[in-house]
């Protein structure tokens, strides 16, 4: 596996786990103190999170560490 490759999987988790709690990335952007953009960005797999960023994607979405990379 590739870099890519887990980054599509990693944002494609988040997208669903966003789904999930029918929010949209504008209002999970708001709970990680984040940007919108750069959620999208997440979700499409173009970016690598730091770990800093991946603690508030799991607080966002109300997850833990763990359950957040279930992927």
């Amino acid at each position: 596996m590739n870099y890519d490759d887990i980054n599509i999987k990693f944002g494609k988790h988040i997208a669903q786990l966003r789904r999930e709690l029918n929010i949209s990335q504008e209002e999970f952007a708001d709970r990680c103190s984040l940007h919108r953009t750069y959620i999208g960005a997440l979700e499409r797999g173009e970016k690598s999170p730091t770990l800093k960023t991946i603690e508030k994607l799991a607080k966002g979405l109300n997850v833990s560490l763990i359950d957040l990379f279930k992927i």
